[in-house]
Parts: C-alpha cells; sequence; structure tokens
C-alpha cells in the first residue's frame, strides 16, 4: 500500500468548507472538552499561533471550531494535533449522537442524580439528631444508602455490574 492510499483511507476528523478567498481553505473539527469561554480562548490563541492560519472561530455551544488556512503552508492534521496538544479531543464532526439519545442519556443521569441526593439528604437528617432508636435507623439507613449510591452510579455499565457493585459494598 502505497503512502497516498493510506492518507485517503484514514479517517479525517474534521469537514471541509468552501471558503471565501480562492487561495485558503476551511475545515469544522468537532472538539470535545470544552466547557467554558476560557476554553475557546484557548483554542483560539493556540491555533491562531500556528503558521499559515488565518482565522479561528470556536463554538462552546456547538463544540466545534472553524478554522481558515493557507493549504500551502498549513495542514488539517497539524491542526488537530495542536488541539490534542492542549487537551482537547477530536472526533468526526459527520458523526454526530441524534438529539433524542442526547437528551435520554441527561434523563437517566439527571435520575441518577436525584437518587444519589435523596440517599444523601436521608443520612444527613437522620445524623442531625441521632437518639434511641434513631441511632439505630441511622446506621441502617447510611448503610442502605451507600449501596443504592453505588448501585445508581454503576447502573450506567449495565445492571450486572451494578448489581455486583451494590453485593460487593453489602459483603
Amino acid at each position: 500500500m502505497n503512502t497516498s492510499t493510506a492518507i485517503e483511507s484514514a479517517p479525517r476528523y474534521w469537514s471541509e468548507e468552501p471558503s471565501n478567498r480562492p487561495d485558503r481553505a476551511r475545515i469544522r473539527a468537532r472538539i470535545g472538552g470544552l466547557h467554558c469561554s476560557l476554553c475557546t480562548g484557548t483554542i483560539e490563541k493556540a491555533l491562531g499561533r500556528q503558521p499559515g492560519v488565518d482565522k479561528v472561530a470556536v463554538s462552546l455551544t456547538h463544540e466545534q471550531a472553524l478554522i481558515e488556512y493557507d493549504p500551502r503552508i498549513a495542514r488539517p492534521e497539524d491542526l488537530l494535533e495542536t488541539l490534542k496538544d492542549i487537551g482537547y479531543t477530536i472526533s468526526d464532526p459527520r458523526k454526530l449522537r441524534p438529539f433524542e439519545e442526547e437528551e435520554a442519556a441527561l434523563v437517566r443521569e439527571g435520575r441518577r442524580f436525584l437518587a444519589a441526593v435523596g440517599c444523601s439528604l436521608a443520612a444527613i437528617a437522620l445524623v442531625a439528631h441521632p437518639e434511641g432508636f434513631l441511632s439505630t435507623l441511622l446506621s441502617v439507613v447510611a448503610f442502605a444508602s451507600l449501596i443504592v449510591f453505588v448501585f445508581v452510579v454503576l447502573r450506567a455499565r449495565g445492571l450486572v455490574p451494578a448489581l455486583g457493585g451494590a453485593v460487593g459494598v453489602a459483603a
């Protein structure tokens, strides 16, 4: 296999877009690990310092970067390597998860979070003034909430690991 075939068959983590200038190229890359406007500024600064890069626009909302560059000087692979070097991940912009999947994942995580908070609040309430029967109940609730918490946290990995973790803590 020659080098040009290897390059053509390698996965590309960017999509090409038309540029307003004929001597420039423009790519769009999906970036993972963006958290705030400081992240967008860091990326714009890091890419903007690369030779041949004219413009960089990063969207925090869409987790994407739009990069305009001189293809005679810069290569998309090198530009995206810069993003990896400063701690961000790159994924194929053409392979996005459907909105329904994202929403379902958020709902599941929200339920898990609420269950964990509920168990924690129950334990905290009993810790406030345990007397007599409540001191025994405190131990039982704290132990049970720990088991439930382990189950809820591990549930994303599947039912078997969640049950195994809960049984392991109980043992």
